[in-house]
């Protein structure tokens, strides 16, 4: 064997990725005492949750604006116990803002939710919504009361899609097209042509079920990376645990049920006594010999698996835009707009900083650049009279092609557990059997599991 000597520790696990589910991981290890190696192929942490100074105008930008929720109970535990969550926004009470094209004028409308318990904030809310009529208003409670009667079962509905779902449940285009498809693409990341339904039944049912705090929308005031990478690095590394950068896995090794080498491309190779695989299930694919995937019944649907892509647009302008943190936009190519300085708590800082997102684009991932700033462009001036007589100064597209697991109909019983067939090595990320979409919740409450496991 060519390389570099070997390297073996006392009870050493080798966890591979330093996004959210190898650090969740490797936080709850070292909180125990557990001798950990992060290994991280890049120069930096954040995995898929990143961000980065724009050179031009120093601001930071995220690879792709995340909103999390109250229900994200696994977060928020692993960001308070890193000491990051006052990084953290929280709403005082359930509130989404839309706005909507009327001739040349938008309109507004928003989801707001009023101070009562669980469910009834969420009825509330919806009677509210200026954007949907009263026939569309009450036939929605029948999605409320097929959540309840399935009672946490979602396998019936596995193998349909949200249209499918929704559509049996009587709810009208209208409702689908200006609430519900809203609700599954920023969930979920797919179109609900081809998203499965128990993945948003299981959103629906954990943000608006439980209580007034789960449905509250919880943004970052800081870069996705100052959210929790340095944090979760000092965490780890004053428990004694070790991270590497710039050290890229090309190979796992087995002997009989266990993985006994892990190759780096230095030609660095290290002999570890567990190993989590905190990376996707691409990059796990890759280092992975052929014949382990083929032979072993909890990595065999790997090649199955296929990626949703996130486009976000970031345009400064140098005066006003809009006020709000964030809106959604109806009958729109662009989902959601952020003003990121009001985000970060400086909302007369000029030029203002808009990042728009689009979910699910597979159609506009692949376009030029150019194209894509001008669809950016375009729909803010249908949206936004302040800007039709402005050009944006300066704009930067980010596009994470495989940001998501694709949540096709069907895909939930392909999704692999945290063990294996291998009793050293434990699967961790979004796209792992979490019950949940792959967000940042998925990704966390993985490694957090994956600990539990290797700890039991």
């Amino acid at each position: 064997m060519n390389g570099l000597p070997a390297e073996k520790a006392e009870n050493k696990v080798v966890i591979i990725g330093g996004g959210f589910a190898g650090l969740a991981a490797a936080v709850d290890l070292t909180e125990k005492g557990l001798p950990v190696l992060l290994l991280e192929r890049r120069s930096f942490l954040g995995g898929r949750a990143y961000s980065f100074t724009d050179k031009a105008t120093g601001d930071v930008i995220d690879n792709g604006q995340h909103l999390m929720m109250g229900c994200y109970h696994h977060t928020l535990n692993f960001l308070s116990k890193i000491g990051s969550k006052d990084k953290l926004k929280f709403q005082a009470n359930p509130q989404v803002n839309f706005l909507e094209l009327a001739g040349e004028h938008s309109t507004h409308a928003s989801f707001k939710c009023p101070n009562l318990p669980a469910p009834l904030h969420l009825l509330a809310g919806l009677m509210r919504l200026q954007t949907l009529n009263w026939t569309d208003k009450l036939k929605a409670l029948n999605v409320g009361l097929a959540l309840r009667k399935l009672n946490g079962d979602y396998s019936s509905l596995a193998d349909i899609t949200v249209r499918e779902w929704l559509t049996g449940l009587g709810q009208s285009e209208n409702i689908q097209h200006k609430f519900w498809d809203m609700m599954a693409l920023a969930t979920l990341n797919e179109l609900p042509e081809i998203a499965s339904a128990d993945m948003l039944a299981r959103v629906l049912e954990q943000g608006f079920l439980h209580s007034k705090e789960d449905s509250t929308m919880v943004i970052s005031k800081v870069g996705l990376s100052d959210l929790y990478t340095t944090n979760a690095r000092t965490y780890i590394e004053s428990r004694g645990g070790r991270i590497n950068l710039n050290a890229d896995v090309v190979r796992l090794e087995f002997a009989g049920n266990r993985v006994s080498r892990i190759v780096l491309r230095s030609g660095e190779e290290i002999i570890p006594d567990a190993v989590i695989s905190a990376v996707p299930y691409f990059v796990l694919r890759r280092i992975l010999p052929a014949e382990v995937v083929e032979s072993s019944d909890s990595l065999r649907h790997l090649n199955q698996f296929n990626s949703a892509p996130i486009v976000s647009i970031n345009l400064w302008y140098q005066n006003h835009v809009m006020d709000s943190e964030f809106v959604g936009l109806i009958d729109s190519r662009i989902e959601w707009v952020f003003n990121k300085n009001a985000i970060i708590g400086n909302p007369q800082k000029r030029p203002q900083h808009l990042a728009l997102v689009i979910s699910g684009a597979h159609q506009v991932a692949s376009l030029p650049k150019e194209e894509i700033i001008e669809i950016g462009v375009d729909e803010i001036n249908r949206f936004f009279p302040f800007a039709r007589h402005q050009q944006p100064i300066h704009a930067y597209v980010v596009r994470e092609h495989d940001a998501t697991l694709s949540h096709i109909a069907g895909l939930a019983k392909l999704r692999p557990g945290h063990t294996t067939d291998f009793e050293n090595l434990y699967l961790a990320g979004d796209w792992t059997d979490t019950g949940l979409p792959a967000t940042i919740e998925s990704a966390v409450q993985s490694g957090q599991q994956c600990a539990r496991l290797l700890l039991q």
